[in-house]
């Protein structure tokens, strides 16, 4: 799980950072830098390596999925993808913890 965890916060600074780079999140359509809160949800998805409940960290992942999407919108896609692998593996052991 810490793998996919630094997966899907680099994939998301690292795309966040790109895009604006390269002029794909153009401020706009958007109030302020829409590329900040794509950083600040890849570096959120970080939160979950803290030690706390399963119910936490996924109430983490799922916020820092939709503030990501509607900061940076398409471009944020592989991190949600990631994102939800990382949910899926949150929901076994939330599963496995219940037993």
């Amino acid at each position: 799980m810490k793998a996919l965890t630094f997966l899907s916060s680099l994939t998301a600074v690292g795309i966040s950072i790109l895009g604006q780079c390269l002029g794909v999140l153009d401020d706009s359509y958007s109030v302020g830098n829409a590329w900040f809160v794509g950083v600040l949800a890849g570096l959120m998805t970080l939160l979950i390596l803290i030690d706390s409940q399963v119910m936490t960290k996924s109430y983490i992942v799922s916020l820092s999925t939709i503030s990501g999407i509607l900061g940076v919108g398409i471009l944020y896609f592989p991190a949600a993808i990631i994102n939800i692998f990382l949910s899926v593996k949150l929901n076994k052991k939330k599963k496995e913890d219940l037993k």
